[in-house]
């Protein structure tokens, strides 16, 4: 029997739905009972020795739901049977009817003996002046970032919950969250009008419900509309979007004492209603929303134009490359038409030898100029000659203020062409000054002819600045994501003040040197565990000098494990997907994390699940509407705006995902401490703008990038732009999940060669986890070692010695301070990677990175390479990820529509509910495995443990997620609506 959970444990987040209730469960499932609602001997002798036979039961009950609530019992208004039941059989009294167990609380000297008892015994104590204090300040420091006063009233419980107070009513911490919420707002106002005095603010509130000139659109309607697909158009759209904002002065506005969080929270509302209902609301708001909504639109449209600018330039640099490519072929064919000629020449014996070869000779030479040059440089000439393109590409962000480092090529190229723009040059006449363009382009720069020498100055400082914004060295001021370098990390001088204390929290050492000691001591034992492996024909170096593993041999096709899965799954039965919902929703209290309470009436509870339909399935509002008898299409949109952004479907994701994991056959798939990452691609209309074509389908489509534990669950999901290296977005995942102090810790993330860079596994390493690749090019299993270390005989032939300790210890303190920044949450690791990867060559971090990583990807091949059971692990956990892909494409069978998808907000509402219905059906099918199989167990069937290692969670045959979707809330209502005070009691089976 597993121990229940005391109260000073940190509790996992899908039981903080039971933190603050005022009555006891409906229902409890027997995980649940066994989980929270069971009594130790301890427990179990000081109710015996307190209290009488009669009054045994019922102070039990007390004591259990003060342990999970954190507050008395005033009654019993419901009570699970086989709580009763079980808690009766413990104290070896005989059952009563609930109606006994009321009559012995209608004597309020008795109710408050046992909440007395209970109190003591745990250790609670009431709330104090001082305590209150606290909490208002703790409220204070959250409603900084929250969204609505609903989080703060559940994180007034949970404050009180980890500090042993009792939680008083609901009525007092809504008040609590009320004033600090308004207190909140209160400072943001006087923030906001210093930021943007009266005059200019009535100004601004005029101009945003103005019309545009010559349509009936106001320009609210005009910002909040997003992006449609790619194109100059839509850059052009974009660019004048952010050029209105900027003659509004947006990019001035100091809004630093309100948090970007809170200013995003107050964007959302404005985002998700029309402007005739933003019109309505009290002044005051009216403006702060405003203006937060104005700042943060033009954060996001600057970085959208960067990104939008950047796959405008790849795409004229990839038509300039098949240009190139054609020209290549119809001058090939010149080439031999030219040869041919030269050899006639040759043969024509009616002319002298003299003759004949002078001649040869000058068809010759015009093939040696023609075929002169290399293939890059081709698609540069190209590039160049498609001047009117490019230069309408450059032109377009004449209106962004760059910064940008001194020096930098990029940054100079831009400054120098701005200047000629002003001067209205178009040709690049000798004499005139120009920066530094690099060997490859000086020819095609300094051309005799002036015109096309400044045609290849444009498509040159195109590609430079596209470079140089990746790498972080030119920046704007105005942006989220392209902003300064130490605007990212942690400045210099706090970096100064806090380095020991910040090195301590990443456990890492404060020198290289002690960091690499251990790490080549495993470095040197690997290559011998190598070298031992290669000599028992484990591993064979081929005539290529590449090292070559033979395939993982198979496990046993043992008939027992198939027949096992067989029978749990018939035993289970199929499934309405809506009773699936139903019953995890009982079982954890998503929708409670996703509404920040309760919900309120049944139409509330059934426009959530429609909302979460709408966005994690390939149905859009009017379509869930239609499925679902009683629900309209503009409850579910309503709904669905709700879910965009405000962090709560990664809270309600957590709930499940913990609840799932905590499930005992989930241990029987492993620790909980390792997990694998990979893209799920999602088809997409071609008319989304951050869609790109598929490589493997050739359609257009959308990334979902997924976390799953070893035990299945998915522990975190982003959205992300396919074709890009997933290496920062997999450590990303990993640093969230493990930010949290209730959970188990990954130690070990196995991703696909698209998931891994050499900078991503220092980083990882310095992160406190390990990042193992599945390497798929044979190239890439060369074992990097540092200059002077001694190889095993026979490994000369796959080792390379490129890695320079001296290059790592001289990056050491900025390595240290890029991991810390992340892992303080002043930089995403997603955001870090991009700065700071394969863009940023050159930059002493970046070598620093790199060859750290090498020799981290050295230790983590040998042991791939020699220990067979450590490379069928990450194979199992990676083929764990493609078997909840199988699944997600279930829930997700169509396609993402034209008009969603286009904000970040809704790619990650989509994410984050479609990961939510995924983990929702995982959790359900593993509950009723555990079931199953402990019936089976009772029944004397033997269910081997070996077995049912090998069945998994992620089988969907058995559910209808289709049709007609009715939701029996009638059968969960206590669990699921506030209850209203007054209902009659009952005893719930």
């Amino acid at each position: 029997m597993t121990a229940p959970l005391p109260l000073t444990t940190a509790m996992p987040a899908f039981a903080l739905r039971f933190v603050g209730q005022e009555a006891l469960p409906p229902r409890l499932s027997e995980f649940d009972r066994e989980q929270f609602f069971t009594l130790t001997s301890a427990e179990v002798a000081a109710v015996r020795e307190q209290f009488r036979s009669d009054h045994r039961l019922p102070a039990a009950l007390m004591l259990m739901f003060m342990r999970v609530a954190g507050r008395p019992l005033d009654g019993f208004n419901v009570l699970p049977r086989n709580l009763l039941r079980h808690t009766a059989q413990v104290l070896a009294v005989s059952p009563p009817s609930i109606a006994s167990l009321r009559s012995i609380y209608k004597r309020r000297q008795t109710l408050s003996k046992h909440q007395l008892w209970a109190k003591t015994y745990l250790g609670l104590r009431e709330l104090e002046v001082d305590d209150e204090a606290a909490l208002t300040a703790a409220l204070l420091a959250q409603a900084a970032d929250v969204s609505h006063a609903d989080d703060l009233v559940q994180s007034a419980s949970h404050w009180l919950f980890t500090r042993r107070i009792l939680i008083p009513g609901a009525r007092r911490l809504q008040d609590w969250a009320r004033v600090a919420f308004a207190a909140v707002e209160s400072q943001i106002l006087g923030a906001v009008n210093a930021a943007v005095p009266p005059a200019a603010a009535q100004k601004v509130v005029a101009a945003a419900y103005s019309a545009r000139p010559g349509t009936d659109t106001t320009h609210l309607e005009w910002l909040k509309t997003p992006s449609k697909r790619h194109g100059p158009g839509t850059l052009t759209e974009t660019i004048d979007k952010v050029r209105y904002l900027k003659e509004l002065g947006a990019q001035d506005w100091n809004l630093s004492a309100v948090s970007l969080a809170k200013q995003q929270a107050y964007a959302r509302q404005v985002q998700a209603r029309r402007p005739v209902k933003t019109r309505e609301i009290k002044p005051t708001r009216q403006l702060i929303e405003l203006v937060c909504f104005l700042r943060v639109t033009l954060l996001e449209l600057t970085d959208v134009a960067l990104l939008q600018t950047s796959r405008r330039s790849q795409q004229l640099f990839r038509e300039a490359a098949d240009k190139a490519q054609s020209n290549r072929i119809r001058g090939t064919t010149g080439l031999i038409q030219q040869a041919a000629k030269a050899r006639s020449v040759l043969h024509d014996e009616s002319k002298t030898w003299q003759a004949r070869v002078l001649e040869a000779r000058d068809l010759l030479a015009e093939l040696g100029e023609a075929a002169s040059g290399s293939f890059v440089s081709l698609v540069r000439k190209a590039l160049a000659e498609d001047s009117q393109r490019v230069h309408a590409c450059l032109a377009a962000l004449t209106d962004l203020d760059f910064g940008g480092r001194s020096g930098d090529p990029g940054f100079e190229q831009w400054k120098s062409w701005t200047d000629l723009q002003r001067q209205g040059v178009t040709e690049l006449k000798e004499g005139v000054p120009l920066p530094d363009v690099g060997a490859a382009w000086h020819g095609l720069v300094r051309d005799l002819d002036p015109r096309s020498g400044f045609r290849a100055f444009e498509a040159c400082t195109m590609m430079s600045l596209r470079k140089s914004l990746r790498r972080g060295s030119v920046w704007l001021a105005h942006s989220l994501s392209f902003r300064e370098r130490d605007q990212m990390l942690i400045p210099p001088a706090d970096w100064a003040l806090q380095r020991d204390e910040q090195v301590a929290l990443l456990g890492m050492p404060k020198s290289a040197a002690d960091f690499l000691e251990p790490l080549l001591a495993n470095l040197m034992a690997g290559m011998s565990a190598v070298a031992e492996a290669q000599r028992r024909g484990k591993v064979e170096i081929g005539a290529d000098g590449m090292l070559h593993l033979p395939a993982i041999t198979a496990l046993p096709d043992q008939a027992e494990p198939v027949r096992t899965r067989e029978t749990i799954y018939n035993l289970i039965g199929s499934v309405q997907f809506p009773d699936m919902l139903l019953e995890v929703d009982a079982a954890t209290g998503f929708s409670e994390a996703l509404l920040g309470h309760r919900a309120q009436s049944t139409d509330e509870l059934v426009a959530l699940y429609g909302a979460l339909l709408a966005h994690g399935t390939d149905a859009d509002a009017k379509g869930v509407a239609s499925m679902i008898p009683g629900l309209e299409p503009t409850q579910v949109t309503v709904a669905m705006r709700a879910l965009e952004g405000s962090g709560r479907l990664r809270r309600a994701n957590e709930r499940v995902a913990e609840f799932q994991c905590r499930i005992p056959i989930a241990s029987l798939w492993g620790d909980g401490d390792k997990a694998s990452a990979d893209m799920m691609s999602l088809d997409a209309s071609r008319h989304l703008w951050n869609a790109r074509v598929d490589p493997r389908r050739r359609t257009y489509a959308a990334g979902l990038y997924t976390h799953v534990r070893d035990r299945w669950g998915i522990v975190y999901d982003q959205p992300i732009v396919l074709n890009e290296r997933q290496a920062g977005v997999a450590i990303e995942g990993i640093e969230q999940h493990n930010s949290a102090a209730d959970r188990v810790r990954i130690s070990l993330l196995a991703v696909d060669t698209h998931g891994y860079t050499n900078p991503a596994m220092a980083i990882a390493k310095l992160l406190g986890f390990d990042l193992c690749p599945r390497l798929r090019d044979l190239a890439e299993r060369k074992l990097y070692l540092p200059r002077g270390f001694i190889v095993p005989d026979g490994l000369e032939a796959v080792t390379v010695r490129r890695v320079s300790l001296a290059a790592i210890e001289r990056g050491w303190d900025e390595l240290l301070r890029l991991a810390a920044s992340i892992r303080s949450g002043r930089v995403s690791a997603t955001l870090a990677l991009q700065r700071f990867g394969s863009a940023a060559q050159g930059d002493p971090l970046h070598r620093a990175a790199e060859h750290l990583g090498r020799l981290l990807r050295t230790v983590f091949l040998c042991d791939y390479i020699a220990i067979d059971d450590f490379r069928r692990e990450i194979h199992t956990l990676l083929n764990r990820g493609e078997s909840v892909h199988q699944l997600q494409r279930a829930v997700y069978s169509g396609k993402v529509a034209p008009e969603r998808g286009r904000r970040r907000d809704e790619m990650k509402a989509i994410s984050g509910s479609h990961a939510l219905l995924t983990n929702i059906v995982l959790a359900w099918n593993t509950a009723r495995m555990h079931e199953v199989v402990e019936r089976l167990k009772r029944d004397g069937i033997p269910v081997e443990d070996e077995w049912l290692r090998r069945i998994g969670p992620a089988h969907f045959s058995h559910v209808n997620f289709r049709g007609t979707m009715r939701f029996g809330v009638e059968k969960f209502a206590a669990a699921l609506i506030q209850r209203v005070p007054g209902q009659a009691a009952r005893l719930v089976s």
